[in-house]
């Protein structure tokens, strides 16, 4: 085995920087798409300081950014939005990879107490069919109400179209003012790219587009980029693909493995 390669803190710092497109000076024409590809995807959240957190994350790297610029890419099936660590904005191109998260959190959702929805099969099934009729909903369409007052409580018919928004089922077909709308996977998600590789090579793919934008990380920061694996296959990523071993100097001068 050979030595593995260190990496002073100085060279580690300038290299993060890099791989997180914050090196540059943060001006020039927008390639909004570019900056997600080349990030893996942008988180989205609902909390606002000024703007949302990803409008913050496009705009550091670009301030020729501007909000008007992202959710048409929603529409015109450049990107999807799913759940990584929380929800994303992902590339579509990434979808075929994404069947096995689908899969994952879809039955997640469907044994997990929190997601229960309160709502009998059929009652679920007829918000599917209500979708499918009428076309894109929003939570709003629905009138349920949630049993208790807790700021985390959701009515039923919102954890049932969380639960097929989880397992690929139903689809964010847009968003307005922030709002999100289900529509059916089926109509969102393009044919040809549905259908993915099996889990193995899914899990490897996914990791190995994790390290890209990663640079330098541990097997467990590598599982935890998509958050769409568990440890033993990263574990099994690695063993596979013998990455090159790195030791990085932290701030305070220790050497750790990576």
């Amino acid at each position: 085995m050979t030595a593995p390669l260190r990496i002073g803190n100085r060279e580690a710092r300038r290299l993060w920087l890099w791989t997180n497109l914050l090196s540059g000076t943060p001006v020039g024409p927008v390639d909004v798409m570019g900056m997600i590809r080349a990030l893996g995807f942008v988180q989205i959240d609902t909390i606002r300081n000024v703007t949302r957190a990803h409008h913050h994350i496009l705009w550091s790297r670009n301030q020729n950014y501007r909000e008007k610029m992202l959710w048409p890419l929603l529409r015109q099936r450049e990107i999807f939005e799913h759940f990584t660590h929380d929800a994303s904005l992902i590339p579509m191109e990434v979808l075929p990879m994404w069947q096995r998260q689908f899969r994952r959190l879809g039955e997640k959702a469907a044994r997990h107490d929190w997601y229960q929805s309160g709502l009998g099969q059929e009652q679920i099934a007829s918000i599917r069919e209500r979708i499918a009729a009428e076309g894109a909903l929003s939570t709003h369409a629905f009138e349920t109400k949630a049993e208790s007052r807790e700021m985390w409580a959701r009515p039923p018919h919102k954890k049932a179209l969380d639960q097929m928004w989880y397992s690929g089922e139903l689809a964010t077909c847009h968003r307005e003012n922030f709002v999100k709308f289900y529509d059916l996977g089926e109509r969102v998600f393009p044919a040809q790219l549905r259908e993915g590789p099996g889990e193995a090579e899914s899990a490897l793919w996914l990791c190995d587009a994790a390290l890209d934008r990663l640079s330098v990380g541990t097997t467990g920061e590598v599982q935890r980029f998509w958050e769409a694996m568990d440890a033993g296959e990263a574990k099994g990523w690695a063993e596979a693909r013998r990455p090159v071993p790195v030791e990085v100097q932290g701030a305070d001068g220790a050497w750790r493995a990576a």
